[in-house]
């Protein structure tokens, strides 16, 4: 059954009409796409317009449900802070995702397709959990946290505030990843990586500090 109010996806990229499909296949109706870049103005995802300016359209907007659609974890918590108070955020999950009830999820967090999170998982706000991730039991996701397609987390595992694992990432029991740091695609994380780095391979192994 369709939701009567309707939801604005914030952003109008590739990762939106994830979003947005997901939102849709969970019973919702999307409103409008709003992005500020105004070369997508006019346009459309799924017949659905796209709107700008953010400033002025925000201003209409105020306590319709939001989700921002930005795969980028600095972008997305800088334009949930800028809308903040315009919008009331919401969490999402894909009815072909398996969430266990003990399970805890912050506002605004989106579930993709063939997901799994297992029992006694903590997941943050502004949290993407991407297609076909796993998320074993006893694990704790922070923040603005992008969980890659593929990645599979096991059990008792910390990923902090803001951190990008990518693609095919694999962490083994009870390893935790620091504040913003990015996994490489693939790599399979043995031992704790620091806060703002870079690490890749298998084993995973730090190659660069970020500012």
């Amino acid at each position: 059954m369709t939701v009567s109010e309707p939801i604005v996806v914030i952003g109008a990229g590739g990762h939106a009409k994830v979003v947005a499909a997901t939102l849709i296949e969970a019973g919702f109706k999307v409103a409008f796409f709003l992005d500020e870049d105004e070369k997508k103005w006019g346009g459309k995802i799924f017949d659905i317009p796209i709107v700008g300016p953010g400033e002025l359209v925000k201003k209409k907007c105020k306590k319709l449900k939001s989700v921002v659609a930005i795969g980028d974890n600095l972008l997305r918590e800088k334009v949930v802070n800028k809308y903040s108070g315009y919008f009331d955020w919401m969490s999402v999950i894909h009815p072909r995702a398996y969430v266990h009830p003990s399970v805890r999820i912050g506002e605004g967090t989106v579930v993709f397709a063939g997901a799994i999170i297992q029992p006694d998982t903590v997941i943050g706000e502004h949290v993407i959990i991407n297609t076909g991730a796993t998320i074993d039991h006893d694990c704790v996701v922070g923040d603005f946290v992008h969980i890659a397609p593929g990645t599979n987390l096991a059990g008792g595992v910390t990923v902090e505030k803001g951190a990008f694992l990518g693609i095919g990432t694999k962490v083994i029991p009870g390893v935790k990843i620091g504040m913003w740091s990015k996994i490489g695609a693939g790599s399979v994380v043995i031992k704790d990586i620091e806060s703002n780095v870079t690490a890749v391979g298998v084993p995973a192994k730090v190659i660069k500090k970020l500012n």
